[in-house]
């Protein structure tokens, strides 16, 4: 029977190395770190508060930034779409007339009425005169 094949140490020393990069140090080993370069335990306390609050601040703040950032970015595409949609509609009313031009053309078509109904019977009276004329020149019976 085969046995799986065991783990590369290599591979192994990789992995322990990033989890060990990646691993923050203690307040202890900072107050130590500090310590070693000779300042006293109270000093050393003090800036390591001083530098955890610095980068805190910084975190903070690059959040905060890229947020407004994305947040400009989309408000500028929100302005962005809300203008063209003014646009189309600031063309459609500028083609279409106003009130009063509504009216002439209320009082023109209007007008055209009350004039196509007023002459209307007079030509179709011409037609019927025309139409019995016709009629009456073509019928053999009346022929003598």
């Amino acid at each position: 029977m085969k046995q799986p094949a065991t783990p590369n140490t290599a591979e192994e020393t990789k992995a322990e190395q990033k989890q060990k990069s990646r691993k923050f140090p203690t307040p202890t080993e900072l107050i130590s770190h500090y310590q070693k370069r000779g300042l006293e335990p109270a000093e050393a306390s003090v800036k390591v508060i001083e530098d955890l609050q610095n980068a805190l601040v910084r975190v903070v703040s690059s959040s905060k930034n890229a947020s407004s950032k994305d947040k400009l970015v989309t408000d500028a595409r929100k302005i962005d779409a809300i203008n063209g949609r003014l646009a189309v509609v600031d063309a459609k009313l500028e083609t279409k007339p106003g009130y009063v031009e509504t009216f002439v053309l209320g009082l023109a078509s209007g007008a055209a009425l009350n004039g196509i109904n007023a002459v209307w019977p007079h030509v179709t009276r011409g037609i019927a005169q025309v139409w019995s004329a016709v009629k009456s020149g073509t019928d053999p019976s009346s022929a003598s």
